[in-house]
């Protein structure tokens, strides 16, 4: 079945077992509040995540801004979580992300299976992978130039000595 709301996803989770579900994370954020409420207690429940590295953490709360005043909000992988307590995630990513605040370990469990960039070009699946790394040099007339530090100075909060610093670091002779 294909969740066509987040009013449908509730019906088709809120039964006694079987079936396969396509949606989005998208449906699993609350109306209102920080809590989704519990749609399945089953522990017979798979959620597969296809790009597990972009949208399936934000499990500490952030403060955002409204018009008229904050609230604390979470992402939706939280809220996934509130609607099905038990079940098991399985992630797929071409690009896993180990952080303090981003891990994906830490959300779906150790690896199953890693298909590193070497096994894909000794299977002939993606063409050898060449970096070469290179600075451009770019030539300003002193007008030009000075324009661009008079434009750097006035949106930058730093001091002469950093400004010079950062000049040094990001060019050459």
């Amino acid at each position: 079945m294909q969740a066509e709301s987040r009013k449908h996803i509730k019906e088709l989770l809120k039964v006694s077992g079987g079936g396969v579900i396509f949606t989005t994370i998208q449906k699993f954020a609350p109306s209102e509040g920080n809590v989704y409420e519990t749609l399945s207690e089953r522990t017979n429940i798979v959620v597969v995540a296809d790009e597990a590295h972009r949208s399936q953490y934000g499990f500490t709360s952030r403060v955002v801004e409204t018009e008229e005043d904050s609230e604390i909000r979470y992402g939706n992988a939280k809220y996934l979580r509130d609607a099905l307590p038990n079940a098991s995630y399985i992630g797929f990513t071409g690009t896993p992300i180990e952080k303090e605040d981003k891990s994906t370990p830490a959300v779906f469990g150790d690896y199953i299976d890693v298909y590193d960039i070497k096994q894909s070009v000794d299977d002939g699946a993606t063409v050898p992978i060449s970096y070469e790394s290179r600075l451009v040099k770019i030539k300003l007339d002193e007008k030009t130039a000075k324009k661009l530090d008079k434009e750097i100075n006035q949106i930058c909060d730093a001091t002469e000595e950093q400004i010079e610093k950062a000049k040094k670091r990001n060019s050459y002779n």
